[in-house]
């Protein structure tokens, strides 16, 4: 009908030019009229093939693009309309009954006539008309009302069991804003206006009573989430965040799109305020859920899920970021920070590339690809440091960093040997530590015991020598390797309860000194542990050379770490 309609189209105003120049006697007295016929003949049937797509889409919504089949309720669209205009006007002279009575009596008459309109949902173009004639003015009314007569307030939400009564009333209205607006059917006055003039518990209704599209139920969710969190105060339960949750819930990717596309909404919608003070039993653990759904790997488009972790990395990791230090403390034993820690790992290797270009600026093959190279690495690291203070959060990115280290394969090349090689070491050498400068940096604001945070930080100065250790030479002997192992263990060790006693305040040293200390008996045990496994060691070159690599990558953050805990 497209095609027929351009060619028509474009062929028409020669067509009807010479129609007039030839004149009645050539082409008859209904020349135009026919030609005109033509064309209306295309229009009439495209729309009508429209309006049949789309009401058959609405009655299999989830049927995609394939065959669909179903029984129309109407036999034209003009008959759909003409019949939501006529429902509309009972809806509202029950409506204007009401007001004027204000009785039980009067409101069952007003949800008697809402509930006529259930069976001819599914149709777009009823839907359309019905609220258009209706108009938004009414239409919220009748919520409002509704929410009113079951003493729910309308910035809250309605709770479960109000939208279970609520499907049975005005669960059709619902269900028609839905259709109409899911077919691109609302007019122009149910968008950004009615979004703005409609409490939030009435949106929130309409997403609980109703499968909104995507576009809707995020359209909703900025109007909910973007409040001033005073709003949320904990005067009663927070329905609005619970229903949002639960359409999440059912539509994962929903929110995945959410968070990508606006740069607030992760920090609306992850608020320590409002995820701890919604009031509703077990909400972090459901928003952690949806959150797994969301964000773990190979969930939707690639690049959507990418924008989605940039933006939520620089709102919790924002200045002053309220994940940091605050009150709430929404990361401390929270299945939240968990959720997070496990799903992050796959932009380990980004967040590491913004710490190797901050350190080395000139060495471009490990700066972070865009939209990376636009996160500033301080704010990645404060967003670590937001998850650290969750201790299972910390095990997991811990363990993350380790695997990350193993893909880098640094022992496929020897930091000392022709160029092309001493190249391709440097680059993973700066790799690895800028992961480990990434942690140690995050570190600083884990809220954890002097031994359990000495603990984590000798661990973590050692990943470069644990990459590092068995890469300068081969070990066959499954013996020798245990040995080296035990080394480091010794040396890890060691570098523990250097911290702990700076932390305890029994070394004069501050942490300048410390971090000095430190980076020297890293350098210092790679070349006792060549000697020790019978191998060539290095020459005094070759370990400064291994010490100021060391020093670069790792003695910045340790000495700010340092600083931070022990003041």
């Amino acid at each position: 009908m497209t095609i027929g309609k351009n060619i028509l189209g474009q062929t028409r105003p020669g067509l009807e030019a010479a129609i007039a120049d030839a004149g009645a006697l050539w082409t008859g007295q209904q020349g135009l009229t026919a030609m005109h016929r033509s064309w209306a003949f295309f229009d009439d049937m495209q729309r009508d093939l429209n309006w049949r797509v789309d009401t058959l889409k609405q009655m299999v919504p989830n049927a995609g693009n394939g065959l669909l089949s179903g029984l129309l309720t109407f036999n034209s669209e003009t008959e759909a309309a003409r019949q939501g205009k006529a429902d509309a006007a009972s809806i509202a002279e029950a409506l204007r009954q009401h007001e004027i009575m204000n009785s039980a009596e009067s409101w069952d008459k007003v949800t008697a006539a809402t509930g006529a309109t259930r069976k001819k949902l599914s149709d777009p173009a009823y839907a359309a008309s019905l609220l258009a004639a209706l108009g938004p003015d009414k239409f919220r009314k009748l919520f409002i009302q509704w929410m009113k007569n079951s003493r729910y307030a309308t910035d809250k939400g309605p709770s479960p069991n109000l939208i279970q009564k609520g499907r049975e009333t005005l669960g059709p209205l619902a269900q028609a804003y839905a259709n109409a607006e899911r077919a691109g059917r609302l007019g122009e006055v149910w968008r950004d206006k009615f979004m703005e003039t409609t409490p939030p518990g009435v949106l929130t209704a309409l997403v609980a009573m109703s499968k909104p599209s995507p576009r809707l139920l995020n359209q909703i969710a900025l109007r909910v989430l973007g409040r001033p969190l005073k709003a949320d105060l904990p005067t009663s339960e927070n329905w609005n965040l619970n229903i949002l949750v639960d359409a999440y819930d059912a539509d994962p990717q929903a929110v995945q799109t959410l968070l990508a596309e606006n740069k607030d909404a992760a920090g609306w919608l992850l608020h320590p305020q409002r995820v701890r003070m919604s009031g509703i039993r077990g909400f972090e653990e459901k928003l952690a859920g949806v959150l797994d759904k969301a964000l773990k790997p190979g969930v939707g488009d690639d690049t959507v899920r990418e924008r989605a972790w940039l933006n939520i990395i620089s709102s919790m990791g924002a200045a002053n970021s309220p994940w940091i230090g605050g009150q709430w403390g929404t990361f401390h034993d929270s299945p939240v920070s968990e959720t997070l820690a496990k799903n992050v790992g796959p932009y380990l290797d980004e967040l590491a590339r913004g710490q190797a270009k901050r350190d080395n600026p000139d060495l471009k093959e490990v700066h972070p690809r865009p939209p990376w190279d636009s996160l500033d690495p301080d704010v990645a690291s404060r967003f670590m440091g937001g998850l650290m203070q969750d201790k299972d959060a910390a095990k997991t990115l811990l363990k993350a960093a380790q695997d990350y280290a193993l893909t880098l394969d640094i022992g496929r090349f020897r930091p000392f040997g022709d160029e092309k090689m001493q190249d391709e070491y440097t680059k993973r050498e700066a790799l690895a530590g800028a992961a480990a400068n990434l942690l140690l940096s995050g570190s600083a604001y884990a809220e954890w015991s002097d031994d359990e945070y000495a603990d984590f930080v000798a661990t973590v100065v050692t990943l470069p020598i644990d990459w590092l250790s068995n890469k300068f030479w081969p070990i066959q002997s499954a013996t020798a390797a245990t040995a080296r192992d035990a080394g480091l263990d010794a040396s890890k060790d060691s570098i523990k309860e250097m911290i702990k006693d700076y932390l305890d305040k029994k070394t004069p040293g501050t942490a300048s000194v410390l971090a000095d200390e430190l980076v020297k008996k890293l350098a210092a045990w790679v070349n006792e542990s060549l000697e020790e496994h019978n191998q060539k060691p290095l020459t005094p070159s070759q370990r400064n050379q291994t010490e100021m690599a060391l020093r670069g990558r790792l003695y910045d953050a340790l000495k700010k770490a340092l600083e931070a805990r022990g003041g």
